[in-house]
Protein backbone atom coordinates (compact mmCIF):
# COMPACT_ATOMS: atom_id res chain seq x y z
CA UNK A 1 0.00 0.00 0.00
CA UNK A 2 1.41 3.44 -0.88
CA UNK A 3 1.19 6.43 0.73
CA UNK A 4 -1.27 7.87 -1.63
CA UNK A 5 -3.49 4.75 -0.87
CA UNK A 6 -3.30 5.42 2.61
CA UNK A 7 -3.68 9.35 2.42
CA UNK A 8 -7.20 8.82 -0.54
CA UNK A 9 -8.38 6.28 2.78
CA UNK A 10 -8.23 3.36 0.20
CA UNK A 11 -8.14 -0.02 1.96
CA UNK A 12 -6.74 -3.79 1.17
CA UNK A 13 -9.98 -5.37 2.23
CA UNK A 14 -9.97 -8.86 3.06
CA UNK A 15 -13.48 -10.57 3.38
CA UNK A 16 -14.76 -6.77 3.17
CA UNK A 17 -12.89 -6.05 6.80
CA UNK A 18 -9.59 -4.33 5.82
CA UNK A 19 -6.57 -6.45 7.06
CA UNK A 20 -5.80 -4.97 11.08
CA UNK A 21 -2.08 -4.45 10.06
CA UNK A 22 -2.99 -1.69 7.35
CA UNK A 23 -5.50 -0.38 9.44
CA UNK A 24 -2.78 0.21 11.93
CA UNK A 25 -0.50 1.72 9.38
CA UNK A 26 -3.27 3.74 7.92
CA UNK A 27 -4.99 5.14 11.30
CA UNK A 28 -0.56 5.93 11.90
CA UNK A 29 -0.22 8.19 8.52
CA UNK A 30 -3.56 9.93 9.00
CA UNK A 31 -1.82 10.88 12.83
CA UNK A 32 1.32 11.97 11.18
CA UNK A 33 -0.59 13.74 8.91
CA UNK A 34 -3.13 15.66 11.56
CA UNK A 35 -0.02 16.05 13.57
CA UNK A 36 2.27 17.74 10.96
CA UNK A 37 -0.72 19.98 10.21
CA UNK A 38 -1.24 20.76 14.29
CA UNK A 39 2.00 21.65 13.79
CA UNK A 40 1.95 24.01 11.05
CA UNK A 41 -0.94 26.28 12.72
CA UNK A 42 0.68 26.29 16.07
CA UNK A 43 3.29 28.23 13.86
CA UNK A 44 1.18 30.52 13.22
CA UNK A 45 0.24 31.58 16.73
CA UNK A 46 0.72 35.13 17.47
CA UNK A 47 1.51 36.31 13.73
CA UNK A 48 -1.32 38.22 12.16
CA UNK A 49 -2.77 35.05 10.65
CA UNK A 50 -3.90 34.48 14.39
CA UNK A 51 -7.34 34.86 14.32
CA UNK A 52 -10.55 33.30 16.02
CA UNK A 53 -10.86 31.17 13.26
CA UNK A 54 -7.44 30.02 13.52
CA UNK A 55 -7.63 28.83 16.43
CA UNK A 56 -10.98 27.13 16.41
CA UNK A 57 -9.35 24.89 13.73
CA UNK A 58 -6.37 24.52 16.07
CA UNK A 59 -8.96 23.34 18.77
CA UNK A 60 -10.64 21.16 16.15
CA UNK A 61 -7.41 19.23 14.66
CA UNK A 62 -6.28 18.62 18.23
CA UNK A 63 -10.36 17.03 19.11
CA UNK A 64 -9.22 14.93 15.61
CA UNK A 65 -5.86 14.06 16.51
CA UNK A 66 -7.09 12.52 20.20
CA UNK A 67 -9.97 10.35 18.12
CA UNK A 68 -7.39 9.50 15.64
CA UNK A 69 -5.28 7.99 18.23
CA UNK A 70 -7.94 5.99 20.20
CA UNK A 71 -9.75 4.89 17.05
CA UNK A 72 -5.77 3.73 16.21
CA UNK A 73 -4.55 2.59 19.40
CA UNK A 74 -8.40 0.13 19.45
CA UNK A 75 -7.60 -1.14 15.90
CA UNK A 76 -3.71 -2.16 17.12
CA UNK A 77 -5.13 -3.98 20.58
CA UNK A 78 -7.79 -5.69 17.68
CA UNK A 79 -4.54 -6.78 15.72
CA UNK A 80 -2.74 -7.75 18.60
CA UNK A 81 -5.72 -9.69 19.82
CA UNK A 82 -5.90 -11.55 16.42
CA UNK A 83 -1.92 -12.08 16.02
CA UNK A 84 -2.41 -13.76 20.16
CA UNK A 85 -5.34 -16.09 18.50
CA UNK A 86 -2.96 -17.17 15.72
CA UNK A 87 -0.07 -18.07 17.21
CA UNK A 88 -2.08 -20.03 20.01
CA UNK A 89 -4.18 -21.95 17.22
Amino acid sequence: MSFQDLESGRRNLINGKQNPTQAVASGVFQINTAVSTFQRLVNTLGTPKDTPELREKLHKTRLHIGQLVKDTSDKLKQASEIDHHVDVN
